[in-house]
Formats: structure tokens, sequence, C-alpha cells
């Protein structure tokens, strides 16, 4: 081998040296790097597991319904001399609406009243006649029940008369006025002169599925079960009312139960034909055990949250028995006292040091919630 070879060789020796021993080098940092963050805990947000009263509710979409509505339509025809109200107007009951031009009717009044004296003037005459055998028993009889005819075709008259008179039967709120002052209206009319729905106290009305009619009639029990209702998107606070009524049949088509809930509405913020949301709260349990929703995790196992044990976070199944706002209600796998990440990072892995830091666990809602 010639000098040059040697050169080469040599120099090719020294190259591969120095490239295994950064190679190694390389490795050995990176091995040294990565037990060294292995030694640092991971940062997370905890939890105190706690144990408070929470209440046990339904949820549901409800739509408002009037009480009591009233159509309103003339007894007697003639012409519509007035309206006394405006149309929208919360009337109350007895309040005069409408007045019916009463002219015919006083006429027919006085006509009725002329017919009935001169009937009973006739039979009070032949009365002593009768007595005396001057007429016969049929010809004071045929008196009497002239006069008779004639004091109900009267009052018959004192009736139509006060007909045009319209009032309001009840309180509540007047809707669209359909017929204007000036108008013939009859009672075989097929448009109502207004509609009045009753305003306070109003109903919601809402469905739950049929396997939750077992506890709100166990929990309703005469005492009385409370709704809650707001806005249809479950915000706001539109008034706190009582459970009513539960439907005797169970809709075959939705498996559905019908259920209403009388509401105050004092301020009248519930209107007639409005959707709203309805929390129907059953009870309130007085121990409950009670964790962040965040805290909750999904696998194909069910639902598990991170506990922390000796400063290490450890996989501990759950069982979530219902949500309400931003806390779950456990019924399994925790008992109270224990410490759960309620927030996991994604490099968070069963078994890795964890350094705690405490969040509190917020005040339970009144919203978002569903039974088991």
């Amino acid at each position: 081998m010639n000098k040059k070879a040697r050169i080469l060789t040599v120099g090719g020796l020294i190259v591969a040296i120095l490239i295994v021993l950064v190679a190694w080098r390389v490795i050995s940092n990176s091995h040294a790097g990565r037990n060294k963050f292995a030694d640092v805990p991971l940062t997370v947000d905890t939890a105190i597991v706690t144990r408070k009263p929470m209440p046990v509710q339904l949820q549901a979409v409800g739509q408002v319904q009037s009480e009591h509505t009233v159509n309103i339509q003339p007894q007697v025809s003639g012409v519509l001399k007035q309206v006394l109200f405006t149309e929208g107007q919360y009337v109350h009951k007895g309040q005069p609406l409408f007045q019916i031009d009463p002219g015919p009717f006083e006429a027919a009044l006085d006509s009725a009243k002329a017919a009935y004296l001169t009937a009973k003037a006739q039979a009070d005459r032949e009365a002593p006649l009768a007595a005396k055998d001057y007429i016969s028993p049929q010809d004071y009889q045929s008196a009497v029940a002239t006069a008779t005819q004639t004091q109900a075709a009267l009052q018959q008259a004192e009736i139509n008369l006060s007909y045009t008179n319209i009032v309001s039967p009840i309180d509540g709120l007047t809707g669209n006025l359909a017929v204007k002052a000036g108008n013939v209206v009859s009672p075989t009319g097929t448009t109502p002169l207004v509609t009045i729905n009753q305003m306070k106290p109003i109903l919601v009305q809402f469905n739950i599925p049929q396997n939750f009619l077992p506890q709100v009639r166990q929990y309703d029990g005469g005492r009385g079960i409370q709704a809650f209702i707001t806005r249809e998107d479950g915000t706001g606070d539109l008034g706190q009312g009582k459970l009513v009524f539960i439907d005797n049949t169970v809709n075959t088509s939705t498996g559905t139960v019908m259920l209403k809930a009388e509401v105050p509405n004092k301020n009248v913020q519930l209107w007639p034909g409005q959707y709203v949301g309805v929390t129907v709260q059953l009870t309130v349990q007085p121990d409950a055990v009670v964790i962040p929703s965040t805290a909750i995790q999904s696998s194909e196992q069910g639902n598990f949250v991170y506990k922390v044990v000796d400063d290490t976070a450890v996989v501990q199944p759950v069982t979530v028995n219902r949500q309400i706002g931003d806390l779950v209600v456990i019924s399994t796998g925790l008992n109270g006292g224990e410490r759960v990440i309620t927030r996991v990072s994604r490099n968070l892995r069963p078994g890795m040091k964890v350094k705690p830091s405490t969040t509190a666990v917020p005040a339970a809602g009144t919203l978002s919630m569903t039974l088991p």
C-alpha cells in the first residue's frame, strides 16, 4: 500500500471515530434530558371531591297556555254601536266591552211589558168570577196561561236587552278586535268579536318521557312539585310555579306524558303560545358527591377521573348520576374528600407525578340536568 492510500485510510478511521463520538454524545444528552424532565412533576388544576345538597330535577321545553280563554260572541243580532275598550287592553271581570244598538230591544221590551200587564189584569178580573162559577174553569185557566206566557215573553225581552251590553266575563288581556263599530253582528257569526286570555295565573304545558312518571308521582305526594321557568335556551328567570296536572294517559306515539305547571305570572312575563324552558325540581339530595364537570373523562370502558394519590395521577372509574350546570353528581367511584384533576393536559398519563393546585368547587346550579 502506497503512502497516499495509508493517509486516506487513517483519515477515514478518524472521521468514523468522530462520528461515533458525536452520536454517543447526542444520545447521552437525550437520555439525560429525558430523565431530567421525567423527574419534574406536571402542574395540574385539582379540586377536592365534596358532599353537598343537590337538587334532583327534570328539564323540558314547554309552551305557555292561558288557563282561561274566552271568545266573546254576541247573543243577539244588531248594529254594533260602541266599542268600549282598546284592543290589547287588560280588562277586568264585569268591565263593559261592547254595546249593541238597544233601540229595537227596548221597543220589544215595552211591547212585552204591555202584553203582560193586559193578560195579568184579565186573569185577575176573571179570578173572582171563576170562584162564583160565573165563567167556566177552562176560560179562567186560559186567562192564567196567557198571563204566564206573556210574563215569560217579558223576561226574555229583558234578557235580550241585557245582551246589548257585552261585558268581560274574566280578568284578562284582550286580543285583536275583529269587528269595528257600525257593523251588524249576529250570534251566527263564526269570528268572535274579541278573544280574552287570562294572564294571571297562567299555565305552562310540557312533556316528559314516560319512564320518569313514577318519580314525578313519588315526589309529588300532595305537597306540590316546584317548576322553574326560563327562556327556551335556559337563560333568564321568568317565574316559578307548581305542578298542578299530570295527564292520565301516555302518548303512545311519542312515549311521553303531558304535565302542566301553574305560574303566578305577576309581571306578565309569560305569554300564551310562548316556548319556554321548564326545570321541575322533584326533591333535594342532601348528601350528594359532587365534582366539577371538567374532571370527567371518557373512554371505551366508560367515564373516569384522574385521582391524585401520593402526588401521582391514578385512573378512577366513576358513574355520573346527573349534571347540574358546571357540576356533576357521582353515584359510584368517589366518596368525598379525594383530590381529582379538573383540567387534564394532553401529556398527562396514568402514573405520572403531578403537582396539584386546588380550585374551589362552584356552587350548585339549577339548570342543564337530566335524571338517570
